[in-house]
């Protein structure tokens, strides 16, 4: 996602998790990568970003580099949505 437009990673959260709930599947994400709308490694808004795309982050371990964020995060059921 680093190389990415702007817009398009959070977009692919978005879509990802629409198509999972659409076809009533569980999901999960693990990723390792610099994620849209965080600067640094500040874990409140990495918490806001994925709630916002319908994901439930699990573990945050923000790191030095390009890809500043790793962690893994759940489908947000549709009752939690």
């Amino acid at each position: 996602m680093i190389y990415l437009n702007e817009g398009v990673p959070s977009a692919l959260l978005n879509v990802t998790s629409d198509v999972l709930n659409q076809l009533n599947l569980p999901g999960s994400l693990v990723f390792a990568d610099r994620l849209e709308n965080i600067p640094g490694g500040d874990e409140a808004l990495g918490i806001e970003e994925l709630q916002r795309n319908r994901w439930k982050l699990k573990n945050w371990c923000p790191k030095f580099g390009l890809a500043l964020h790793m962690g893994s995060a759940d489908l947000m059921s549709r009752t939690e949505i």
